[in-house]
């Protein structure tokens, strides 16, 4: 079913289309997921405790330094304090770069914390010592400003590793636009094209309704339609108890006309005649090619009385009306069978008969004129009416 799909015509490469688009806008997708995921992380704290890691090696280097002056438990504490504190920055730091995934972007700096997290702690070690023995102060303060050159550098490559993920998180956010920026043209474009596709469908559909109810050569409604539109207003009949009348018209001598002056002649003399046919008759009316050279006219609400007078009126302006661009040798001339069914009691079908008969007697009496023929359980109405038909007929057809 689906291979039947793909090798209509039009249709492969509107599955290629939908393929591509599809393929791209997965992969814009993808990037921009990653995008998001990247561009959303936060390193301001951990500037932040870069920032205030770097300010506290200045701060242990000037405790040291009262400290060689004039040492006393007031300058080992605060020492103690600095180093304490310089071991919860590296702590906190290294926290944050695993919470950040950034321990393959500066794992080539791990060896650097592990040894000034070895050398904060031997330092530590050397103040306890300290409490103890003053003149150890010097050796400490020795340890201490290593300990601070340590930092110093670690920090600062870390500050520039930092920096630079800032700059490719404000790089990866302007890419980061241009890939939405391309989805929502990706999306728009489909959503373009969907419609598109709907409107051409849509046309099309309405053009094979057209093709199906539409005879092409001359415009009018086919016999598909016309049996559509007789089953709607017999019911409407049935409903209102109105009367449904129904006019078969046969052009005279049309094979002639084919023989004599060709097959495109005789296209042009139907459209030309079913021109006329729609222009007389009313908007409420149904006006159908049924066959060759054969018309049907339903006509709602309308008695056999004025069906008849209609039918003449169409026979006489057939017959006068010159054709345009044809040297025929006469015009064309039609004869008419007339029907009329009450109260949608009756058929299309039971119609149809009644009136071909009808017909089939306006050619016996020589053609050009108007017969009818009523369904037998007609109301005393139509046979009112049949007093004014040999009247109108006797008149149609004395030329």
């Amino acid at each position: 079913m689906i291979s039947r799909f793909i090798q209509q015509p039009g249709r492969s490469m509107a599955v290629i289309f939908a393929i591509i688009l599809c393929a791209m806008s997965a992969l814009v997708g993808s990037y921009v997921y990653n995008a998001c995921q990247k561009a959303s992380a936060d390193y301001t704290s951990l500037i932040s405790d870069v920032m205030l890691a770097q300010q506290a090696a200045p701060l242990l280097r000037a405790a040291l330094e009262d400290s060689s002056r004039q040492a006393n438990s007031n300058h080992i504490e605060s020492i103690s304090y600095f180093i304490s504190l310089s071991q919860q920055h590296l702590t906190t730091i290294q926290s944050n770069i695993r919470t950040r995934s950034l321990v393959s972007r500066v794992e080539y700096l791990q060896g650097h914390f592990s040894k000034l997290d070895k050398h904060l702690v031997h330092l530590a070690q050397q103040l306890q010592e300290a409490h103890q023995r003053p003149e150890l102060i010097d050796s400490l303060q020795r340890s201490a400003i290593a300990a601070g050159g340590m930092q110093a550098g670690l920090y600062s490559k870390l500050s520039d590793e930092i920096h630079a993920l800032s700059f490719r998180q404000r790089l990866d956010m302007q890419r980061l636009s241009i890939a939405v920026s391309v989805l929502l043209v990706l999306v728009v474009s489909a959503a373009i094209t969907l419609c598109l596709a709907v409107v051409h469908l849509h046309r099309q559909r309405t053009l094979m309704q057209q093709l199906m109810l539409i005879d092409e050569l001359t415009g009018l409604y086919n016999r598909r339609h016309l049996v559509s539109a007789a089953q709607a207003a017999l019911a409407q009949a049935q409903r209102d108890n109105k009367p449904l009348s129904l006019l078969l018209l046969d052009l005279d001598y049309f094979k002639q006309i084919n023989d004599t002056y060709g097959h495109p002649t005789g296209d042009e003399v139907l459209r030309q005649i079913s021109q006329q046919l729609r222009h007389l008759s009313r908007p409420s009316d149904t006006l159908a090619r049924i066959g060759g050279e054969e018309f049907c006219l339903l006509m709602p609400n309308t008695t056999t009385h004025d069906a008849l007078q209609v039918a003449d009126r169409l026979r006489r302006e057939i017959e006068s009306n010159q054709l345009d661009g044809l040297a025929l040798n006469a015009n064309p001339t039609v004869s008419i069978g007339v029907t009329t069914g009450y109260g949608g009691i009756h058929t299309y079908e039971q119609l149809y008969c009644f009136a071909d008969k009808a017909l089939y007697q306006a050619k016996a009496l020589g053609r050009n004129c108007v017969e009818s023929m009523l369904p037998h359980a007609a109301p005393t109405a139509l046979s009112e009416e049949k007093t004014y038909f040999p009247i109108l007929t006797s008149q149609t057809i004395d030329f």
